[in-house]
């Protein structure tokens, strides 16, 4: 009998512990998820449009996107001269225009872009887009002083400028910027960053929260309809959750090579550490149009040597402003085993390195390829998987608010209730290696910590 009553309280004790375990993971998915779900939102919304802004951009300027196929073609070098002789290389401000397709109307400022009139100076030359089709127009992307680029239209057959837009108006650098914390950078990366760290704290609470318990692994993947509304309500949050977390886990970690800390200092000094760092290297570009102007004719060698090698598609050219620094060429938005990476002397335009992603290291091969998943360029299909997984980021923010609000403790604005309970060693050595791994992410955590202690320590005894 004696025996029989210490197994049952051992049963019982055991119970009440899962209980308590249950609720802390409660308590700190609602802490994370308080966190993240502004960040989610905001990462959803100018994702999705980021995804879409070149096929926008299509469809609003046509007449500054496309040109009249012809025989001819005007040299690189020339069409970047056209479009820093229109910018005015920073000694004025130019009209701002979309010019017609024939050459002899005149070029007239839109209202709607008289805010770009002072804008329009070239502070730096972000980055130069050489299209290998013939309907393409080039495009020159100038860096205004707010940090935004904004394109300058050339027509590839007679380096003739076509016109340009204000860099709110170019929808693939402003989504892009503002995906990436525009216009509080760093600070903006940062708490993006700090923002990921926690959406991979609400994903894994979240799975042991809907963990199976008491019914088949296979039926916890699908609503429950006749339970109620709460339980209907937590299983439509629940269940969409799972079967979007291998992606979202996906999306969590290639975001974070692109992040100004942790891509900067903790991937850089963990590839030079391990022998990982890319042989072909990265340039943002930036160079002035001075030195870009002197460089123009070595561009020209560039270009011809990188088609004659085999590249096709739209080539990215950058410019970094440091001294020595080389002709960076990539070819954008193409598959993974079709990336390459070139290097050119600035002074000569002879090719230095010419890179495939077979030829880099394991883990900026691997970075590489999830920048190409992250930005939708292994084709329509994978745009609309991305565009749908942003809608279900929106659905489950949405309904983890809804559920919350019907499952909230005492109908207050309150968090779960804190529950006094060992957490497993195996829990703590998964956390101490998360918040190693994410710095930003266990500097938030400590400073959690430390506040609520400092709460309990003020707090009046009743």
């Amino acid at each position: 009998m004696a025996t029989q009553l210490a197994v049952q309280d051992t049963a019982e004790d055991g119970t009440r512990s899962s209980v308590r375990l249950y609720g802390v993971f409660w308590r700190w998915h609602f802490f994370a998820a308080a966190i993240v779900i502004p960040f989610v939102l905001w990462q959803s919304v100018t994702g999705s449009a980021y995804l879409w802004s070149e096929w926008w951009m299509d469809y609003s300027h046509p007449e500054l996107r496309f040109v009249r196929p012809a025989e001819t073609h005007a040299a690189p070098g020339a069409q970047v001269a056209a479009a820093l002789s229109f910018a005015g290389e920073g000694s004025g401000p130019r009209e701002t225009v979309q010019a017609a397709h024939t050459p002899s109307m005149p070029m007239q400022m839109s209202q709607g872009h008289r805010s770009h009139e002072q804008a329009l100076r070239a502070q730096s030359v972000a980055s130069i887009l050489l299209s290998d089709d013939p309907r393409r127009s080039t495009i020159v992307l100038l860096q205004a002083a707010d940090g935004l680029p904004y394109p300058v239209f050339v027509d590839p057959h007679d380096a003739r400028v076509l016109g340009t837009l204000p860099p709110a108006a170019w929808m693939p650098g402003i989504t892009r910027a503002l995906h990436g914390g525009w216009p509080i950078k760093p600070a903006g990366s940062w708490l993006l960053e700090l923002g990921d760290g926690w959406a991979l704290v609400m994903l894994l609470t979240g799975l042991y929260l809907w963990w199976p318990r008491g019914r088949g692994f296979i039926a916890a993947l699908w609503p429950r309809t006749g339970a109620g509304l709460r339980v209907l309500l937590r299983d439509l949050h629940g269940c969409v959750a799972v079967w979007f977390s291998a992606i979202l886990m996906f999306f969590l970690i290639s975001a974070l090579p692109w992040t100004d800390f942790w891509g900067n200092h903790v991937l850089a000094a963990l590839e030079a550490a391990t022998g990982q760092s890319s042989p072909a290297g990265f340039s943002n570009g930036g160079a002035s149009a001075a030195q870009m102007r002197a460089s123009l004719p070595s561009l020209d060698e560039a270009v011809l040597a990188t088609r004659r090698a085999g590249v096709t598609g739209t080539l990215d050219v950058r410019l970094a402003p440091a001294q020595g620094a080389p002709l960076f060429i990539t070819n954008t938005h193409a598959l993974p085993w079709a990336d390459r990476t070139l290097l050119a002397g600035a002074a000569t335009g002879a090719l230095t390195g010419v890179f495939a992603n077979s030829d880099l290291p394991l883990i900026p091969r691997l970075v590489a390829i999830g920048v190409h998943v992250h930005q939708g360029d292994l084709g329509a299909v994978n745009r609309w998987l991305n565009t749908a997984f942003a809608m279900a980021l929106i659905w489950l923010s949405v309904t983890g608010l809804i559920s919350w609000w019907t499952r909230r403790p005492g109908r207050g604005l309150a968090a779960p209730p804190k529950a006094r309970v060992a957490l497993p060693r195996g829990v703590l050595a998964i956390a101490a290696v998360i918040c190693v791994a994410l710095p930003l992410l266990g500097a938030s955590v400590v400073c959690i910590a430390a506040l609520e202690r400092t709460l309990r320590a003020v707090r009046p005894v009743r």
